[in-house]
């Protein structure tokens, strides 16, 4: 959500904060058919209502947006008073309030009662943030913990995070009591995590403001290509070219693996494209100490 909002949502909807996806779904059905401007011969107060549900329906059908307004209404104040501003719930065409048809899927029967605007000195929560991880595909295939710099708010030092110095404004934070810094968090990455996968690192994100709790960090696993490697599900494929001496009479061969070196027997007369399968030395299965196989496929050099 762009701007917070001090509509009740669910109360507008006529729902409760436990009501299903499929079923906030449905009770917009039923409202928009009962505000649709074309069924209520251009009433304005009809058209207002139903832009505002259709308002909630945006917000609540959207799992990322309720939880961002969920968060935002919990550090709201509610008050019986409607501002005059909203449209008023009860009176026609086909109001809330009693007298409408029975309730029979149990929902709240909603009213306009609206929060105040929020109170600038009541704590708030910090912003949740998204990046991308750039881990080597070693790293991804048997785990491991590097380094990550981001930018995030933390509390202003100069002013402890009270927005201000004596009687004047922190000029560090201009009285936001926060202000942007670099950060190096040691990210642990899980053996044989997937690509595009979302680690997430809890109070890692933005400080919140008066007291108010950290968000979290949540960062996507962007495996990187590597010159030797190449990572098939839980097995690693490795090219290596073999002289044709070596590949005709066959023989001992070094080669290298993700985190290590070992020796492999080439057997005579091996052809261009052959493999070889080393059990137990591929990527890691599902986060756990077996490891899929290192694939050994032969390319031999001309004469």
């Amino acid at each position: 959500m762009a701007q917070p909002t001090t509509r009740n949502y669910y109360k507008i909807l006529g729902i409760t904060q436990k009501t299903s996806k499929a079923d906030v779904k449905k009770r917009y059905r039923e409202l928009a058919r009962k505000y649709h401007p074309d069924t209520n011969s251009g009433s304005k107060t009809a058209e207002d209502k139903f832009k505002i549900v259709s308002e909630a329906y945006e917000v609540l059908s959207d799992a990322k947006k309720r939880k961002e307004y969920d968060r935002q209404q919990s550090y709201q104040k509610r008050a019986p008073r409607r501002p005059k501003s909203q449209p008023d719930w009860n009176s026609p065409p086909g109001g809330f309030g009693k007298g409408q048809r029975d309730n029979q899927q149990g929902y709240e029967e909603p009213f306009a009662q609206e929060p105040e605007p929020v109170d600038p000195d009541m704590p708030t929560s910090g912003f949740d943030l998204q990046f991308m991880v750039d881990v080597p595909l070693p790293v991804a295939a048997l785990g491991g913990t590097i380094p990550y710099s981001y930018e995030k708010y933390v509390r202003c030092e100069e002013c402890e995070g009270t927005g201000v110095q004596g009687s004047d404004e922190c000029s560090e934070c201009q009285g936001k009591q926060l202000v942007v810094r670099p950060v190096t968090l040691d990210v642990k990455i899980p053996p044989g995590v997937a690509d595009n996968y979302t680690l997430a690192f809890i109070k890692e994100g933005g400080e919140g403001r008066n007291g108010g709790p950290p968000g979290d960090l949540f960062l996507r696993v962007c495996i990187q290509p590597h010159p030797k490697f190449k990572r098939v599900k839980n097995d690693i494929i490795h090219e290596v070219t073999i002289s044709s001496k070596l590949a005709e009479e066959g023989g001992p061969l070094e080669v290298e693996t993700l985190n290590a070196t070992t020796i492999i027997q080439v057997e005579e007369e091996t052809l261009i494209g052959e493999e070889l399968r080393v059990p137990g030395e591929g990527s890691a299965i599902s986060w756990g100490k077996k490891r899929g196989d290192l694939i050994i496929k032969f390319n031999i050099e001309e004469d």
